[in-house]
Parts: C-alpha cells; sequence; structure tokens
C-alpha cells in the first residue's frame, strides 16, 4: 500500500490493531457498553489522562497542549449491533449474539492510536476525546454527550466511520451534507377478526396493511420530485394469529431516508394520506407514529477542507474520493449542529483478502492495513485545525 505515513503513527500501528481486536472480542450493545468504557477509561489513564464517565458508559477526555489555544474534539463511537458473528478469528465475538459488525471497534482504537500520539506531542491547544455509546440505537449517544456538556469550549470536531464498500488505501470526503435524515414510522391497522371460511363478516387488517404497504411505494415514484432523493422501507409487518383465522390486527414498522427537509416533510404527509385512504377503502381504522431520527450530516465546507488536504498527502490525490451523499443516519449530524467539523469515510474494504461483507452483516471484517492511514487523517487534520 503506498501511502505517507508519519514516524509516530507506524510506531503506534500495533497497539491500534490489538486494541481494535480487543474490542471485537467483546462488543457490547448500545448503552451497555461498560466492559468498553473500563478499557478505555484504563488505556487513557496509562496514558497519563484524566478520563471521567458522560453518557451513562461514555468517556471524554481532554489531552491538554502547551500553551492556550483551540480546542478540537475526536468522536468515535462505541456501541456493538445485536448480530451473531460468523467469522472464525482468533478474537471474534466472545459475547454471544453481539457483534462489532460496523467497525466502532475499528473507531475506537484509531482514536486512542492518536491520543496515544498527542500524549506524547508539543503542541498548542487541546485534543478532546469524546467515546460515545450508543450511535446505534436512536435517539442515540451524541445528545446526551451535548447535553452534558461535551462541545463546551470546542472549536471544531472531527469523525471517521470505517466503511467495507470502499477500498483499502481510499478516503472519501463531503463537502455539505453527507448522510440522510434517518426516521422510523409505525403504523397498527385495526378491524374484525373472525374465521377464514366467512370473511364477510370480518374486516381483514392484514389485507389492509398489504394494500397500505404496496401503495405506499407509489410516494418515492409518483409525488417525490425525481431529482430529490427519498427511500421509503417497510421493515416488518405482523398480524394474524393462526392460519384459519382472519387478522383483527396488523403492524407494521419501517424507515424514511431523505436529503432534505422538504421532501421529509412531503413524504410524512403522504405515508399519512395514503394510511387514510386504504382504511376508508377496507373499513379498518388505525394509528400512525412517525419518530423523527438522526438529522441530515451536514459537513463544514473549511473542515472538509482540512481533511481533503491531509488525506490526498496521505494517500495521493486519485484515491480520494467525492461520493454523492449516501441514503444512511449517523447522530454525528447533532454535534455538526452545534460546531464546525466533518465526517469522512475510510475504506477498509479488499477483495484479494475477502474483506468484502458489508456493514451489518455477520461476516463483516475489516483491512487492518488501513487502519493507520485512519490515525494518519485523523491525527494530520486535527493538528491543522489546532492552528487554523
Amino acid at each position: 500500500m503506498n501511502v505517507k505515513l508519519s514516524s509516530e503513527v507506524l510506531e503506534v500501528e500495533p497497539y491500534v490493531i490489538s486494541m481494535r481486536r480487543k474490542f471485537h472480542e467483546y462488543p457490547e450493545l448500545s448503552f451497555s457498553e461498560h466492559k468498553t468504557a473500563q478499557i478505555i477509561e484504563e488505556e487513557l489513564k496509562a496514558m497519563g489522562l484524566n478520563p471521567r464517565r458522560i453518557a451513562q458508559t461514555g468517556v471524554i477526555a481532554d489531552i491538554e497542549g502547551e500553551k492556550d489555544g483551540k480546542t478540537v474534539a475526536i468522536r468515535a463511537d462505541m456501541d456493538a449491533l445485536p448480530v451473531f458473528e460468523e467469522n472464525e478469528l482468533p478474537y471474534s465475538s466472545k459475547n454471544k449474539g453481539v457483534m462489532h459488525a460496523c467497525g466502532h471497534d475499528a473507531h475506537m482504537a484509531m482514536a486512542l492510536g492518536v491520543a496515544k500520539i498527542f500524549g506524547e506531542k508539543r503542541f498548542r491547544g487541546r485534543v478532546r476525546l469524546l467515546f460515545q455509546p450508543a450511535e446505534e440505537q436512536p435517539p442515540g449517544g451524541a445528545l446526551k454527550l451535548i447535553e452534558e456538556g461535551a462541545l463546551e469550549g470546542v472549536n471544531y470536531i472531527l469523525g471517521q466511520h470505517v466503511m467495507s464498500n470502499i477500498p483499502s488505501g481510499h478516503i472519501a470526503v463531503y463537502y455539505g451534507t453527507m448522510m440522510a435524515n434517518s426516521d422510523k414510522f409505525v403504523v397498527k391497522i385495526h378491524g374484525k377478526g373472525g374465521h377464514g371460511s366467512a370473511p364477510h363478516e370480518t374486516v381483514d387488517a392484514l389485507l389492509a396493511a398489504c394494500y397500505y404497504t404496496v401503495t405506499l411505494q407509489a410516494i418515492v415514484s409518483r409525488r417525490v420530485d425525481p431529482l430529490k432523493a427519498a427511500v421509503v422501507s417497510v421493515g416488518t409487518l405482523n398480524a394474524g394469529y393462526r392460519f384459519n383465522i382472519i387478522a383483527a390486527h396488523a403492524e407494521l414498522t419501517g424507515t424514511v431516508r431523505t436529503l432534505d427537509d422538504d421532501t421529509k416533510s412531503l413524504v410524512k404527509s403522504e405515508l399519512k394520506r395514503i394510511l387514510e385512504g386504504v382504511c376508508a377503502a377496507t373499513g379498518t381504522t388505525y394509528e400512525f407514529v412517525y419518530e423523527d431520527g438522526y438529522p441530515l450530516l451536514v459537513n463544514h465546507e473549511s473542515v472538509a477542507k482540512v481533511i481533503e488536504s491531509v488525506a490526498r498527502e496521505v494517500v495521493g490525490e486519485q484515491k480520494v474520493l467525492h461520493p454523492p451523499p449516501v441514503m444512511g443516519g449517523e447522530d454525528f449530524g447533532y454535534y455538526l449542529k452545534k460546531v464546525p467539523g466533518a465526517f469522512y469515510f475510510l475504506g477498509v474494504g479488499n477483495e484479494k483478502k475477502g474483506i468484502t461483507s458489508p456493514q451489518h452483516s455477520p461476516t463483516y471484517n475489516l483491512d487492518e492495513d488501513a487502519l493507520k492511514i485512519g490515525v494518519e487523517v485523523l491525527y494530520k487534520s486535527t493538528l491543522k485545525l489546532l492552528s487554523h
């Protein structure tokens, strides 16, 4: 891998890899990251820092420079997913049914690597480490960190996310909107149950739910401006008790992803309008709940430029990518509503090594050779912002 790395980063690379494997071996779910937080605290204390708990299971620590100056925060999320790992690795998950299937183990390890470098370096200002719980579980941990003062005095904030669909050795930089509004809807439909042999005596809630599931697909294709981005997906549909009983109740849940707030409002109103029509036509009644999830993640241009300048130095101009926004959600967007900052993607996929599984997959893995690139970009970007 032809990359330009500083000696400090090469020195901490073995440490970063070992910490990533340690976190991977003991994954924990959102707001249950007790052992994870304990490991982080022990590592930070060994570096001479004074970490403290925040947002239940989060950890925050400041690395003080020699003189007063700007404060740059580095955020690393901590939680894992309710996934049964299928990888056969020496450090595969020891917690059955829980797995670091999104790469948060790598985020924590790289942040610790950066901390180790700054702890032994002369610099002006302050580096604040934010180890955040519960990114995977809305409303997420970012809001709790903000509420408890994690951003007080912070001038800039940085975050990165490993991505297996981006080749190792590449960095994806975004200007403006990077990730989508990520919302949830819950629909309950009520009818009148009865025997399957006498449907005329019932009001079929399952039939109404099926009509609704099919009809709402027209929102994106017929109501949303074709030049706007939107996704409407139904994830669950539950109804009925037995093969020969007409369902009296049905419940479905789904997600809405949009890249602007006007489209979000349109989709929300259309979901309810179509539901009203379907229920009127089938004789059912309904309950409708729309839950606002993570907001748009909108990078600040000046900080994104800093990341790009560093990325070009590290991996070369040809390996700095500028993809279109993604429809995934991230609570890092809450931080960017408060202070200038930016988020970027670190490529960790490697076909030659067989590392191709997507995020959240039970066979998800990452190319550990890419971790030193993430440390370098995060370290050098922080340095530049401290003197920005």
